[in-house]
């Protein structure tokens, strides 16, 4: 999702899609990314793909922060200051009962191929398809 977000905002023919780069980053920082999570509130403070609203990459910027981004952590100070008392206080409630969504096991969890990942696949006998070379095996007899 933070890739598609990315190349949204980079854009085909030059012609860059902040809007659908914002719902992907957006998406994206819903389950806890957190590079989408300061992408999404820079595109906020710039009103760039959506319409500007500081408590909204308040919001963003504190929960990247909290992840360990510590140029979030400067935004999110920065943007505090700029910010009248009950939005902040709303701003920062929001990102305090933050948490990210699960992610989809089926999406994360891969079944590593027969052999494991650094091995190739038995791949058949040139000229043979699977079911000659059981054959050929079956004629051999048990191994010894």
């Amino acid at each position: 999702m933070h890739n598609l977000a990315v190349l949204h905002a980079d854009g085909t023919d030059a012609k860059p899609d902040y809007q659908n780069s914002a719902k992907w980053f957006r998406k994206a920082a819903d389950y806890g990314i957190t590079d989408s999570q300061y992408n999404l509130a820079i595109l906020y403070v710039r009103g760039i793909g959506t319409e500007p609203n500081l408590g909204e990459a308040y919001r963003w910027f504190a929960i990247a922060a909290r992840e360990g981004d510590a140029e979030a952590a400067k935004k999110r100070d920065d943007i505090a200051s700029r910010l009248d008392r009950s939005t902040l206080a709303a701003a920062r409630a929001a990102a305090e009962a933050w948490s990210a969504q699960p992610q989809i096991e089926a999406a994360t969890d891969v079944q590593s191929p027969p052999g494991g990942w650094d091995k190739p696949a038995a791949a058949p006998l040139p000229g043979k398809n699977r079911s000659s070379q059981r054959t050929e095996a079956a004629r051999l007899g048990p191994m010894q």
